[in-house]
C-alpha cells in the first residue's frame, strides 16, 4: 500500500509546496502556542540535547497542510454517523490550503480518496465509508507514519495523520488476551498481568514511532473501562504523544462532535519547526523550545535516524 499511494501523495505535496526541501533539514518538530498567540521563528530559542539548534524554517497555520484521515470504525453505526458528521463539518471550515486524503484502516489499509481540497468529494468519501470488519489501527500505524514522513523528506509542507476509531482490543485479528499458561501455578505472570501482550505491542510501536516526524492524532469515540482496553487506550495516548500528536477519548456520544471538532482545530493550528541537528547529537535527543511570546507545546524527545 505504501508503494501505491506514496508517489501520489508526494506529487500533491510538491504541488502544494512548489519547492524541494533543503538538504540541511534533519528533523521536523510540531508545536503549538498555548495562549493562541502567533509563533515567530525570531522569538524562538531551540536546544537539542542542551546545544543550540539552528532553525531552518517555521511552517505556520497559513502554510499548506496535507491531512491524512484514517477511518477505523467497525462497531456502532450511530457512533460512526456522529463521527462522520462532525468530521465533515470540521473539514468544511478548513481553509483552501488544507488538502485531505481519506483512508480506511480496518481489514487492511485502503485509500478511499486521494488528497484533494474539494470539500464535497471529501464529504462523499467519508459518508461512503463502510462500518464493518475488524479494527486496523495498530496494524497500519507504521505504514501511515512512513508514508507521511516520506512526504516530509521531499517537500516542505505540514502533514498530519488523524485516526478516528472505535477499536476494541478484543476485536483485533491478533489475540491480545494473554491466556493463562499454567492454571495450576498461582504465580503464573499471565494471571497477574493479563494486559502484558497489549503493553508489549504498544511498547514496540512506541519505540518505532519515536523517530516519526509527522504527528499522529487519534480520536477514540468509545472509551472502554475493562482492564485490557484501558491498557490499550493508555497505549494509544503514548503513541500519539511520542510523535508530537494527541489522543482524546469520548465517554459518551455527546462528546464525539466536540472531540472531533476540537482535534481538527488543533491539527490545523499546528506549526512545523524545521531544525538542523548538531552533528554530535545522540540518537535519542532531548528537545527544548522556548518562545519570547508565551509558552509553546511540543514533543520533548525524538529518536534521530542516522
Amino acid at each position: 500500500m505504501l508503494r501505491l499511494i506514496g508517489p501520489l501523495l508526494l506529487l500533491v505535496a510538491l504541488d502544494l509546496a512548489g519547492a524541494a526541501r533543503s538538504e540541511d533539514l534533519l528533523i521536523r518538530i510540531p508545536l503549538w502556542s498555548e495562549g493562541g498567540e502567533p509563533i515567530h521563528s525570531s522569538q524562538l530559542r531551540v536546544q537539542v540535547d542542551g546545544r543550540p539548534a539552528p532553525i531552518l524554517r517555521l511552517h505556520g497555520p497559513e502554510d499548506p497542510l496535507l491531512l491524512l484521515v484514517v477511518l477505523d470504525l467497525v462497531a456502532d453505526l450511530n457512533e460512526a454517523d456522529l463521527a462522520r458528521d462532525a468530521l465533515i463539518a470540521a473539514l468544511r471550515e478548513a481553509g483552501s490550503n488544507v488538502w485531505v486524503g481519506v483512508l480506511r484502516a480496518q481489514d487492511g489499509l485502503r485509500v478511499l480518496l486521494d488528497p484533494t481540497n474539494d470539500r464535497d468529494a471529501i464529504a462523499q468519501a467519508i459518508l461512503s465509508f463502510p462500518v464493518s470488519g475488524r479494527p486496523g489501527l495498530l496494524e497500519t500505524l507504521e505504514t501511515m507514519s512512513r508514508l507521511a514522513d516520506s512526504v516530509l523528506e521531499k517537500a516542505p509542507v505540514r502533514i498530519a495523520v488523524y485516526y478516528i476509531t472505535d477499536s476494541n482490543i478484543y476485536s483485533y485479528r491478533e489475540d491480545f488476551t494473554n491466556p493463562v499458561i499454567n492454571w495450576s501455578d498461582s504465580g503464573d505472570l499471565s494471571r497477574r498481568f493479563p494486559e502484558g501482550l497489549v503493553r508489549d505491542r504498544i511498547s514496540k510501536l512506541t519505540a518505532k514511532l519515536s523517530s516519526a516526524q509527522a504527528p499522529i492524532f487519534i480520536t477514540h469515540v468509545e472509551y472502554r473501562t475493562d482492564r485490557l482496553n484501558e491498557a490499550y487506550q493508555n497505549g494509544l495516548m503514548q503513541i500519539a504523544a511520542v510523535t508530537g500528536g494527541q489522543a482524546v477519548f469520548c465517554r459518551s456520544n455527546a462528546e464525539i462532535h466536540p472531540a472531533i471538532t476540537g482535534m481538527v482545530k488543533t491539527i490545523l493550528s499546528h506549526y512545523g519547526l524545521d531544525l538542523k541537528v548538531p552533528a554530535q547529537a545522540a540518537e535519542n535527543v532531548a528537545i527544548k523550545i522556548e518562545s519570547q511570546n508565551g509558552t509553546v507545546t511540543h514533543r520533548t524527545r525524538m529518536r534521530i535516524k542516522k
